[in-house]
Order: C-alpha cells, then sequence, then structure tokens
C-alpha cells in the first residue's frame, strides 16, 4: 500500500518548490521509521514527490477486515488535515480513495463521484472521490470511507489478512511531538532527495500540495489536492 504526496506549484506563481523545500517538507510530515514502512522522496522540475509504503501487517493503517468478510478502507484524514492547517492559507482541492478486490461496495461520507464494482480480470475495482468545487465536504476524520465485501484476489493476489484497523505505524506526527533541534535536521528515515539543497531569497509563495494514497498491494488510493500559501526566509 502506497500513499503519494505530490507537491507542485501554482500555475499563476513563477516560484516553483526548491529542493531544499521538497525535503524539508519529507523530515516535517513524513519522517519516522517502523516495520513495513519505507519512504521515497524526489524532486523533479520544481515538483515534489514523496511516497511512503505499508507493507504486511502495517497496511492495516489503512484497512480492516472481519471474519465475516466485511472490508472498510480509510485514509489517514486527521492527519492530513492536520497538514493542510499548518499552512498560512490552504484549501483541499480532491480526495480520491480507490480499492481492488472489493465487492457490492459503497461509498460513505458523500462524494461527488463514486464509481463501483467494476470488473476486472479477477476481481473488482471501486473509488470514491471528494471535490469541494462540486459540492463536496473533504472528510476530516479517520471514519471509513470505502466498504464492501472482500474477494479471493485480495488474499490469492494482494497477501491480504484478517484483522481491525491500528494506528498509523509511521510517520512521527509533529503536531504531537516537540523534535529537538538536532531531530529538525535530520532528514527523514527511508527518504531521500535526488538531488542537493537548493537556496532563493524570502517570498511569499502559492503552491499546491497533491496528498494521495494509492495502492502497490491492496491498489488503495487516496488523493489530496490542497493549494496553499506560505512565507520563506533564507
Amino acid at each position: 500500500m502506497r500513499i503519494s504526496i505530490a507537491f507542485t506549484h501554482t500555475f499563476d506563481s513563477p516560484e516553483k518548490i526548491t529542493r531544499e523545500e521538497c525535503q524539508s517538507i519529507a523530515n516535517t510530515f513524513w519522517s519516522g521509521s517502523a516495520e513495513g514502512y519505507f519512504v521515497k522522496v524526489s524532486h523533479v522540475g520544481g515538483n515534489c514527490d514523496i511516497e511512503a509504503y505499508y507493507l504486511g501487517e502495517a497496511r492495516h493503517a489503512f484497512y480492516s477486515l472481519d471474519e465475516s468478510g466485511h472490508l472498510q478502507v480509510r485514509a489517514p484524514m486527521v492527519y492530513l488535515n492536520q497538514i493542510f492547517a499548518s499552512f498560512e492559507n490552504a484549501t483541499i482541492k480532491e480526495l480520491e480513495v480507490r480499492f481492488t478486490s472489493i465487492n457490492n461496495a459503497h461509498c460513505n461520507a458523500n462524494p461527488s463521484h463514486e464509481h463501483l464494482d467494476d470488473m476486472l480480470s479477477v476481481s473488482h475495482l471501486s473509488y470514491c472521490d471528494w471535490t469541494p468545487e462540486e459540492g463536496a465536504t473533504i472528510p476530516t476524520s479517520d471514519e471509513p470511507l470505502l466498504e464492501g465485501d472482500v474477494e479471493e484476489a485480495f488474499f490469492s493476489l494482494n497477501k491480504g489478512t484478517v484483522g481491525p484497523f491500528i494506528d498509523m505505524p509511521a510517520p512521527v506526527n509533529p503536531f504531537t511531538i516537540t523534535p529537538t533541534p538536532s531531530q529538525a535536521e535530520e532528514p527523514a528515515s527511508g527518504a531521500s532527495a535526488d538531488a542537493a539543497s537548493e537556496s532563493s531569497p524570502a517570498s511569499s509563495r502559492g503552491l499546491v500540495i497533491a496528498v494521495g494514497a494509492g495502492a502497490a498491494l491492496l491498489l488503495l488510493a487516496a488523493a489530496v489536492g490542497i493549494t496553499w500559501a506560505r512565507r520563506r526566509t533564507s
């Protein structure tokens, strides 16, 4: 299972996210380490992409499955909304949750779009989409966003397991832990930027944050677009 976060600048701002800022975002919001968890960070063309992977039992941070075969899917919306609220001006543009190996699915929290029970080769695909511009309200809790009946492919292909939701093993939440100066300067555990730092003069910037959860093993996907502005000093 993968959480994908893509940060890009807005079209009306000539400034792009620097490599230094990209790594700083990863260090601040997607740091930490845990079994079955690792992070990749890349900076290409002024865009900052963070991918956090959850393997094995760590995936239960995103899905629960009971003995009757009822499966629930969620995204870490409390934490993502904390990230969103930490910037001066921010607007969440979109959230999408996507899952395969689930049938008889339904979406919760009144999405603006839902596409349910599409037949794939050996299982079904469903997704729910929340777009505020189309009247939807972005969820703010960690309640399940998609539910349905698990299919055999969930076990045979995706190696899914029965079990309840668990607390997200990583990242370390900066809103609940105050880092020491030395911790704040360390790179995110498991994270790496693909180039050296850059610097630029103080400015007021407009950036777009796209936050997503895309499935690698279970094909869960969520995407949140956040428009934000903040002030950076050199």
